[in-house]
Formats: structure tokens, C-alpha cells, sequence
């Protein structure tokens, strides 16, 4: 393993392609998270309405802790009907669209704090045959693009009815 290897890759690739998070039955209901972490960024995966589904940054604007923490022991962290993400730090509180809500002492800052360098830093997501991707690239074009032409052979198949039996979160 080098280093210099890993980070071209990471900067490269995974931060240029769509990759799939979750199915979006993990997230069935509003509110609903998991976390997918990818060369050691980690991204909150959460459903904000009954056909929306966004994709965030797991780290606060302000000193960048973790919003969510992955419980001891598990491999994957996730959870159900969340109204908001608080920073366990400050106490910046983050809504599902990722926009912050709150933040303590907002005056001391005299001005300084928008919406635009307060807000989670958005992620692409969008969904296909059930998945949930993400692409972390502000350019990218849209998912059915990068998919083509194998979605279209794939559509019949209908996936997004499909269900798994087992899942293996690796090691």
C-alpha cells in the first residue's frame, strides 16, 4: 500500500463517480439516515421527503466533527425519523436538507455566518433500481447518463422491486 497511490485515488475517482449508498429501503421513511463512507469520508444518507433523498458531508461547518458517530462495534451507522443533526461540540443544529437551523451565540459572529458557509456542503444523490447514489463532484452530470447504456438494458429486470436477503458490510 502507498500512500500517493491512494490519495490519486481517492481525488481521481472516488470523489468523480457515482457510487451507490444504500437502498432506499434502508431509509424508508422521512427522517430515516445511514451513514457510507468511502476512502474515509463519510457522507449522511437521509430521506427528506416521500420521493427526496439528499446527500451530506458527515461533519459540522464550524470545527468539522461528526454529526452522526458509527456506534462502537458496528460497522454502519444509521437511524430513524431524525428531524435535525446537532453538532456534539457547539450545538449546530443542521436540518435534513442540510441548511443550518441554529447556532448558539449566532451574534458573536457580527454578521459573518450565511446561509452559503453555514449549510452542509451538498452531495449529489439520486436514485436508481432502488439505490440511493451519491457522487460528491458539484459537476457531474446526472446519474441516468453515467448508467446509460446499461440502465436501459437493466430497466425490464426492474430492480427497484427487488429486495436483499443478506448483506455483508466488510471488515
Amino acid at each position: 500500500f502507498e500512500q500517493k497511490y491512494h490519495d490519486l485515488e481517492v481525488e481521481k475517482l472516488w470523489k468523480k463517480v457515482w457510487q451507490m449508498a444504500c437502498r432506499l429501503d434502508d431509509i424508508p421513511e422521512i427522517g430515516d439516515y445511514i451513514l457510507y463512507r468511502v476512502a474515509n469520508i463519510e457522507y449522511i444518507v437521509v430521506r427528506t421527503g416521500e420521493n427526496e433523498v439528499k446527500a451530506h458531508r458527515n461533519a459540522c461547518m464550524h470545527r468539522g466533527r461528526k454529526l452522526v458517530d458509527t456506534p462502537p462495534g458496528a460497522k454502519n451507522g444509521g437511524g430513524k425519523a431524525r428531524k435535525s443533526f446537532v453538532c456534539g461540540f457547539h450545538g449546530w443544529t443542521y436540518g435534513l436538507d442540510g441548511k443550518c437551523k441554529f447556532i448558539p451565540h449566532k451574534d458573536d459572529w457580527q454578521g459573518s455566518l450565511t446561509s452559503e458557509n453555514t449549510s452542509l456542503g451538498p452531495v449529489k444523490a439520486e436514485t436508481w433500481g432502488g439505490w440511493v447514489w451519491i457522487n460528491m463532484d458539484p459537476d457531474a452530470g446526472p446519474l441516468r447518463e453515467y448508467l446509460e447504456p446499461i440502465a436501459t438494458r437493466l430497466d425490464p429486470f426492474e430492480f427497484d422491486k427487488m429486495r436483499y436477503r443478506f448483506r455483508f458490510w466488510g471488515i
